[in-house]
């Protein structure tokens, strides 16, 4: 190759090298990208070709940054194909305390239609660190000094707390020269006390030492065998009848209690219903129920459309698979049944969702507030667990008289949640009292 040849591509290697460096430090790019004017008051020390952020993730670069009618404006250079929301947020952001300085967006709603490409929008303005800084300084100096060397509230009430401690210091050098003399008497008489328990320590010893040696009529019967034996079979029986006393108590003891809370809102009437009860597990798979329904008084007048039997009785026998509660019994001061059902008891999240159905008062033949009632009384619905102690569901009663539609809300809670409950508050208490002691101790 001649020499002309090599200097030609010397020369046309370094020319590409040239555009490529140019390209790259001119941070030039390729791609299809949008522009949004952002007007602010004050960018706060941002930078042309800083980044543009979207929730976070770089999507284009500030162009440019001008002066227009005394506001500053940023022009945003925005990837083709990035969305933003026209209830979007522009602010500046930062990487630190002193980091650098960037434009962010935050994302809107879709619902509220997309920003075209050359929208103006306007900017949240940052806030000044160091008008922040000075602002936060001339408010501690009020604090603690007042301003224009006047005594600021702290120290008002550091003032007042030293002369509350040397008032309560004197108080007690007071209480405890009127308490000395007493407790020098005090002592005195635990000498005496304590003599005095000394001679009948005394005579005890003499009394014992009789009793062994048969002496006296006590110290006969004490050495009689056949009040040894009567004794011994006394013991032996007091023994059974503690024996029984505690497995029956054992038993009891493993009895389950529940409480249970209805509360029912009718609205077609926009009356509420409460419903008390207690639930009684003596082992698994059985248990007794009993409680009170429609709590009200009755001799109030009664809304259009209420027919509802008030302070009525609960009374169940009930038995308890996986998948089905059945109770029968009394249902509201009448004889009835009740079927519960949850058909997704294996699975974690189905096992919430129950249903069930009741049926009771199948006499019935009554009238309630100018309404004859004929039928028995049929009542549906289904409840989801929120949690194992609260439940929401919807229900239907009395479906072939009256239709009463119902939202339902449950409380199921057992006895030992409220121990819990009261052993907490009692933790909680016992911590607070050991810091206040550790703390009181430190001064």
């Amino acid at each position: 190759m001649s020499i002309e040849k090599q200097v030609g591509a010397f020369v046309f290697a370094g020319l590409i090298l040239l555009g490529l460096a140019i390209f790259l430090l001119g941070d030039f790019t390729f791609e299809r990208r949008y522009r949004v004017y952002v007007n602010f008051n004050d960018v706060g020390g941002l930078s042309k070709q800083a980044s543009v952020k979207l929730s976070g993730v770089e999507v284009g670069k500030v162009s440019d940054i001008r002066l227009i009618n005394g506001k500053a404006q940023a022009i945003a250079s925005v990837r083709h194909g990035v969305d933003i929301y026209r209830d979007a947020t522009f602010s500046i952001g930062s990487t630190g305390i002193i980091g650098s300085k960037y434009l962010q967006i935050d994302q809107g709603h879709p619902d509220k239609g997309v920003l075209e490409p050359d929208s103006q929008v306007t900017g949240v303005d940052p806030v000044s660190i160091e008008k922040a800084l000075t602002k936060a300084l001339d408010s501690l100096q009020d604090l603690l000094g007042g301003g224009d060397n006047k005594p600021g509230s702290v120290s008002n009430n550091l003032k007042a707390t030293l002369s509350n401690v040397r008032s309560l210091t004197a108080n007690l050098d007071e209480l405890v020269a009127d308490i000395k003399p007493h407790m020098t008497d005090a002592m005195s008489r635990v000498d005496s006390i304590s003599a005095k328990l000394d001679q009948v320590l005394a005579q005890t010893n003499t009394l014992l030492a009789s009793l062994n040696s048969g002496k006296g009529p006590v110290g006969a019967l004490l050495n009689d065998e056949s009040m040894k034996s009567d004794v011994k079979e006394t013991v032996a029986s007091l023994r059974k009848a503690a024996d029984s006393a505690s497995d029956a108590l054992g038993r009891i003891n493993q009895f389950r209690v529940f409480w249970n809370y209805d509360w029912r809102y009718e609205h077609a009437i926009r009356t509420g219903r409460s419903d008390v009860g207690l639930k009684i597990v003596p082992r698994d798979g059985r248990y007794y129920y009993g409680g009170v329904s429609n709590l009200g008084n009755d001799s109030n007048v009664r809304r259009s459309g209420d027919y509802v039997h008030y302070n009525t009785v609960d009374a169940l026998l009930g038995w308890d698979w996986r998948y089905a509660d059945l109770a029968v019994g009394v249902i509201r001061s009448a004889g009835g049944a009740r079927l519960t059902l949850t058909p997704l008891a294996d699975d974690p999240i189905g096992q919430r969702f129950s249903v069930f159905a009741q049926a009771y008062d199948f006499g019935r033949d009554r009238v309630v507030n100018g309404r004859h009632f004929t039928h028995p009384e049929y009542d549906f619905g289904a409840m989801v667990r929120l949690h194992r102690i609260v439940g929401v569901g919807a229900r239907v009663e009395d479906v072939q008289e009256t239709k009463r539609y119902q939202s339902w809300v449950n409380v199921n809670f057992e006895d030992k949640d409220i121990a819990e409950l009261f052993g907490l508050a009692t933790f909680g208490a016992a911590g607070t009292k050991g810091r206040s002691k550790s703390g009181s101790s430190g001064h």
